[in-house]
């Protein structure tokens, strides 16, 4: 009756064994894509929390890198030690009370081969987190060479001028100093090992001796030292894959999941959402703003009020600070010094759904949206209810006919991209599409950042003719290096090394002959 009931249970405890294996795996298959989805959603939205200045440090942009690396490790860890609950310790605990009726000193033996390799992995993760730091910029570095290398909008200028060599040396460098990176680290992670290991198996090695001693000693029988012996083998096995595979595994990735708790738990910008009327003067006091680590000022002590419904340009050389001084204005940016308020409402501490609410703009960097032509306009403000036909209009006043079905088969739903069997535009396309996105957007206060590159000097003056007819009775925000353009403005800011050198219009500022009057006419000679 003992051996029935002993094989009995043994069978019962391979049985729930194997279910709870099967639940720890169908559980694992099917949350695997959710908790990715939640995950990458906390890095956006945290993302989205913190102060938009943080993107100009390359340290922080590792720290995304870094953060992102851990959403595959952080299910790892999860799904191995469900493992290990559900399988792996039921398990090792039945072992354990066998060796415990049989000698208990069997035990301690157990433990002198975990703690060895135990500690063997707790010293390769503080390596390995130290190789992630190292890691995360290189990978970096190697994408945007890659990206350069082989994505579309750069291939015909590094075709054209021969650079497609040059960047695969550049990414086969990056490529070998990750590589070494990673060799030293695994060096260093085998010699570790190799100490370590070889402790454990002095222990297994001791399990062995114990139970030839105890044997001849007539302490356990023929038949239990038969058990031990011809399990031993299976047990040390299990415990190094145990070990190895995954205490080792989850101890070498919780490195990379710190990097995301690290991420998830950085300081948050201290703003607050609060009802900010953009129907009001912006008005800036002795603002100063200085890039992460620069110690040089890109704006330098402006003070400057934009009353309601004024349409001002700022224009100067490249590099004088323009569009840093935008980015103050509209509050992306927090002041080094001074403050910039619109209304009672200092920027630097209005929440960014509030701050940007009522604000529009089209900008120099415009993105292109592998949507459909509708979507990419929408995009600005799914919340308006314009229709189609305002969509239309829009885009007709822009330079774009979506009933073109040469160029958009499919109207308004003509995907802009062909890796989606859509339609490719042009550079000058593209940048009149963001126009009319930036114009779509209801707004009080509007900017227009260099977005006429890619667009004919004629078809320039029209975009800012009708950029002065959206922007009536609007708080308006022109930056432009084309005098002639600037011209659409009730006043004209000329900055130079980050400061406000010259104010008034444009037959004021060229009646005074300073700096505007001079960049005019160089600009001026280009046409005549």
């Amino acid at each position: 009756p003992s051996v029935v009931m002993a094989l009995t249970a043994f069978i019962a405890l391979k049985l729930l064994l194997n279910i709870l294996e099967g639940i720890r795996q169908v559980s694992a298959d099917v949350n695997l894509f959710a908790a990715k989805e939640n995950m990458n959603t906390e890095i956006q939205m945290k993302a989205a929390r913190i102060e938009p200045v943080e993107y100009e440090i390359p340290d922080w942009l590792d720290r995304v890198e870094k953060a992102s690396e851990g959403i595959d490790s952080a299910h790892y860890l999860v799904n191995s030690t469900i493992s290990l609950f559900t399988y792996h310790f039921p398990f090792f605990l039945f072992l354990i009370l066998y060796l415990q009726t049989l000698k208990p000193v069997m035990v301690l033996c157990l433990v002198l081969i975990f703690a060895p390799v135990v500690l063997s992995h707790i010293l390769r993760s503080s390596k390995f987190a130290e190789l992630e730091d190292t890691a995360a910029p290189l990978r970096r570095e190697y994408d945007a060479y890659f990206h350069a290398a082989c994505g579309k909008e750069y291939y015909k200028e590094t075709r054209s001028l021969g650079l497609f060599s040059y960047l695969k040396g550049m990414m086969l460098g990056t490529m070998g100093s990750l590589n070494d990176a990673v060799l030293r680290t695994r060096k260093k992670a085998a010699g570790i090992d190799l100490m370590l290991n070889t402790l454990s198996l002095l222990g297994y090695g001791g399990v062995l001796l114990l139970c030839v001693k105890y044997l001849l000693a007539g302490e356990i029988t023929i038949g239990a030292f038969a058990a031990v012996y011809a399990s031993i083998d299976t047990l040390y096995s299990e415990i190094e894959f145990l070990i190895d595979e995954k205490i080792g595994g989850m101890i070498d990735e919780l490195g990379l999941v710190r990097n995301y708790i690290d991420f998830i738990d950085m300081p948050e910008s201290p703003r607050k959402e609060t009802d900010c009327e953009k129907e009001n003067d912006i008005v800036l006091s002795h603002v100063s703003f200085c890039y992460p680590n620069s110690s040089e000022k890109s704006v330098n002590n402006v003070s400057l009020t934009i009353k309601k419904g004024e349409t001002i340009a700022l224009v100067g050389e490249n590099g004088a600070g323009k569009t840093t001084l935008v980015r103050l204005m509209i509050g992306l940016y927090r002041p080094t010094e001074g403050s910039v308020k619109i209304g009672e409402n200092d920027l630097s501490e209005v929440g960014f759904r509030s701050l940007f609410k009522g604000t529009s703009g089209v900008f120099q960097h415009f993105q292109r949206y592998a949507f459909s032509l509708e979507d990419n306009i929408r995009i600005a403000d799914f919340s308006s209810r314009k229709n189609e036909d305002d969509i239309d209009d829009l885009l007709k006043e822009n330079g774009i006919r979506a009933s073109d079905r040469e160029t958009f088969p499919d109207g308004l739903q003509t995907i802009l991209s062909r890796e989606y069997d859509g339609t490719e535009l042009s550079g000058g396309q593209w940048q009149r599409i963001a126009i009319a996105r930036g114009l779509y957007r209801d707004s009080n206060i509007m900017v227009l950042d260099e977005p006429t590159a890619s667009i004919d000097p004629i078809e320039e003056s029209n975009v800012y003719r009708r950029f002065s007819e959206y922007a009536n009775g609007r708080s308006a925000i022109v930056v432009t290096h084309r005098m002639g353009s600037a011209r659409i403005a009730s006043r004209i800011i000329v900055m130079k090394e980050g400061s406000i050198v010259e104010v008034g219009t444009h037959d004021e500022l060229m009646k005074a002959g300073g700096e505007y009057a001079r960049m005019f006419d160089l600009q001026a000679k280009w046409y005549l």
